[in-house]
């Protein structure tokens, strides 16, 4: 694949090198901090086959309108846009355009999701469990809570119908951890998920930038892992 990067931070230099090494081709970058100068092209319609963006929450819906309208499909890994989703889904569906979105593209970390899911269906049954999340990250990430531990709060909320707390730590250098605890007076019970690396993040984008070659859509990225006719 020939793939365009928005942001060149740290995850945009880890997906750089994860894509170079399984043999695709990085045609641009898209950062006014590392490359001034450089914008959304029209000629990218004919020399890219997707962009992956890890920008900045704000310019998340301007970005996905540049790439739907030039038919170029877009991975989003960019967190703190929330409150414009349902607007960028409209935009998408509306262009015809593809998009798939997520708070985490590791593959451990939508495996604790979907197991959460699955935990809050059973445990919310018992009154005594009241749920929790704890989350840690580097003292450089902006947002907080995670865009991780929000979706995880929102697959939580499903089972039981109010908000879930989450205690966010910002320090030191974690890639990342998330922890979902059920406690009671007599046990707990927790799942959790420790990030090595930035790479598994990077990984589950070129992933999915490879699975939207040729499909239309708004799509978050636990949907096209777990959907059952997922291809």
């Amino acid at each position: 694949m020939r793939l365009v990067l928005i942001g060149y931070g740290k995850m945009g230099k880890m997906v750089e090198k994860v894509a170079q090494e399984s043999g695709h081709e990085i045609t641009g970058i898209v950062d006014p901090q590392t490359h001034p100068g450089i914008g959304f092209s029209d000629d990218w319609q004919e020399t890219v086959d997707a962009l992956i963006d890890f920008s900045v929450g704000a310019q998340v819906p301007s970005n996905v309108e540049s790439a739907v309208k030039r038919g170029i499909p877009i991975v989003v890994g960019t967190t703190g846009w929330n409150e414009e989703l349902d607007k960028v889904q409209k935009l998408v569906n509306l262009n015809k355009g593809t998009c798939i979105h997520s708070s985490n593209f590791s593959m451990g970390v939508q495996a604790l999701f979907y197991l959460v899911n699955q935990a809050g269906k059973l445990i919310s049954r018992f009154e005594d469990f009241q749920p929790y999340i704890v989350e840690s990250h580097h003292v450089q990430k902006v947002d907080a809570p995670s865009g991780t531990a929000l979706t995880l709060r929102q697959i939580l909320e499903q089972s039981y119908g109010s908000e879930v707390p989450i205690s966010s730590v910002r320090a030191g250098f974690f890639p990342g951890e998330h922890t979902v605890g059920f406690d009671s007076p007599v046990d707990t019970l927790t799942l959790q998920h420790s990030a090595r690396s930035r790479e598994g993040f990077a990984r589950g984008a070129v992933f999915a930038a490879g699975w939207a070659q040729g499909k239309t859509g708004f799509y978050s990225f636990e949907e096209i892992l777990f959907r059952e006719d997922n291809d």
